[in-house]
């Protein structure tokens, strides 16, 4: 599904109603009635409990106007407490309200000016509420009424119900704006909003649905962004069955550049994700001496002994040798535990402006990078860099705190400066490409913070690359496939204890699903 800010949504709302000429407050009824069948499903006997609707004065107050009709025609108890004084009421919204009246749906104009907990006591008295107080428009913190509101909701025991955003988050970056309802559900209007899926906005959200409100199909193709929330329904198509004829040499080679004293398992697991995704030969560059360790660790995969430094990383001598072979190769996956050394500082250097390849580069290569960006733009071959948000604060000059607060712009304007493709690691991992396409991940859990998931990464994606998929394609895949598979591992388990290697196994049983997906469309 796509994502949008805040103010792209209203600007798709805007152009419905505008210039195609659906009427807002047939929007606003399409949003009430998908709200009303969403919330049933939430609570099954929703219509048998008493159901209190707390409306602000905008749109957000409208749409629970309009619930509140729909619920007391369908026979629940349903009354409405209106923060602001009906009079504040204008357009949709007040034609909505005026409604209620006429169908003697009970509505209570709340006094600021009487006393709070008395008031506050009718709420108390009821079994659900519908937070319809504030929408998506709000960019500055809660304060006031709305704010005592707010926190006094989330005292109480009761299921909440929130109109297209939880009051108080901020639908565009998923901030608490000083405090925010906790809703059970949200059903949110058009498209998803940024700020309900990512942190800490999702924990406010509860279950997330998104209700079409009737905006045209080209109004969105035109206008809508290319940012997705990754699922599989998104990733369908992208994968499809092989023939039955396809060859290892046809399946992409993958080369590796990785390891050094005391790193070996990162150039292993590396290796073993590139092969696990279906790369039909991976070679590994390994320092010569430590050759013997990683010949026994890897079975299916092929080493190549190069020069090395006097730590046993690998040395720029190694540049001729590397650039040879890769020469027909599909990919180069350079950086897990090659270590800073000067030497190996200058063949990472070398190997940008000369790769005859892509290139994925994660760890040390990133650190290596820090000081000198300008050899991103040294290369023809296209580049996917994997960071982790420590990472991205030294390619960036910010702190990693920074990095975290922005992680879906920072992520974009680095792609879109730099001509590469990001990946932003971490919880709700981003995808980003230089041609605008962004994409957030929804799969992987806790039990992921282990040593060595990010080298497997580096060859899952690799290992996609080889096979012919454009580099955001095969780094969305890669991330999904990666978190997923560490979910089918843990499914119903535990949110910790999980080895790098144990997710490899569930590699070919997600991509079984993904390439089912393709099949059945």
């Amino acid at each position: 599904m796509r994502l949008v800010t805040a103010s792209e949504m209203a600007r798709l709302d805007r152009i419905t109603i505008e210039e195609v000429g659906v009427p807002g407050i047939v929007l606003m009824e399409n949003a009430g009635r998908g709200a009303a069948e969403f919330f049933q499903q939430v609570i099954p006997n929703l219509l048998e409990c008493r159901i209190t609707i707390l409306a602000g004065s905008g749109n957000n107050g409208g749409d629970g106007f309009v619930l509140a009709r729909l619920f007391h025609d369908r026979g629940a108890a349903v009354s409405v407490v209106c923060l602001r004084p009906p009079e504040k009421l204008k357009g949709d919204a007040l034609v909505n309200f005026q409604i209620l009246s006429k169908l003697q749906v009970p509505v209570m104009v709340w006094d600021e000016a009487a006393e709070f907990e008395k008031q506050f006591e009718s709420i108390k008295a009821t079994d659900v509420i519908v937070d319809a107080i504030l929408g998506t428009g709000l960019n500055s913190d809660v304060r006031g009424l709305f704010r005592a509101i707010i926190e006094a909701v989330n005292e109480l025991n009761l299921p909440v119900l929130a109109v297209d955003v939880p009051s108080g988050l901020d639908a565009s970056t998923g901030k608490v704006l000083g405090a925010a309802i906790r809703a059970r559900a949200t059903a949110t209007f058009g498209l998803a909003k940024i700020g309900q899926i990512v942190d800490p906005g999702e924990e406010y959200v509860g279950t997330l649905k998104v209700i079409d409100i009737g905006i045209p199909k080209l109004v969105l193709e035109a206008n809508a962004p290319q940012r997705y929330w990754m699922d599989e329904d998104y990733l369908s198509g992208w994968l499809s069955r092989r023939s039955a004829s396809v060859h290892k040499g046809q399946a992409g080679h993958v080369g590796v550049l990785s390891g050094s004293r005391g790193k070996t398992g990162a150039a292993t697991l590396i290796c073993e994700g590139a092969a696990h995704v279906g790369a039909g030969l991976v070679t590994l560059f390994i320092p010569a001496s430590l050759n013997p360790i990683v010949e026994v660790k890897l079975t299916e995969m092929m080493t190549l002994p190069i020069p090395e430094t006097e730590e046993q990383s690998p040395d720029q001598a190694a540049l001729p040798e590397i650039l040879t072979f890769m020469q027909q190769k599909q990919v180069l996956a350079v950086g897990p535990g090659i270590s800073l050394h000067p030497g190996t500082r200058t063949l990472v250097a070398g190997l940008l402006p000369q790769a005859p390849c892509p290139m994925v580069l994660d760890a040390d290569a990133l650190t290596i990078l820090a000081d000198r960006l300008e050899l991103l733009r040294a290369t023809s071959q296209p580049l996917i860099l994997t960071p982790h948000p420590g990472e991205m604060a030294r390619l960036i000059r910010c702190s990693a705190s920074e990095v975290q607060q922005n992680r879906l712009a920072i992520a974009a304007e680095f792609s879109r400066q730099w001509g590469v493709t990001l990946v932003l690691k971490g919880h709700r991992s981003i995808i980003a490409a230089p041609d605008g396409r962004l994409a957030v991940n929804g799969t992987g859990n806790p039990a992921m913070a282990s040593g060595g998931m990010g080298d497997i990464l580096t060859g899952m994606i690799a290992g996609f690359l080889a096979q012919g998929l454009d580099p955001y394609q095969a780094a969305c895949l890669g991330v999904f496939v990666h978190g997923a598979s560490a979910d089918r591992r843990m499914a119903k388990v535990a949110s910790r204890g999980l080895l790098a290697s144990q997710i490899l196994d569930e590699i070919a049983h997600v991509i079984g699903c993904l390439e089912g997906s393709s099949k059945s469309r």
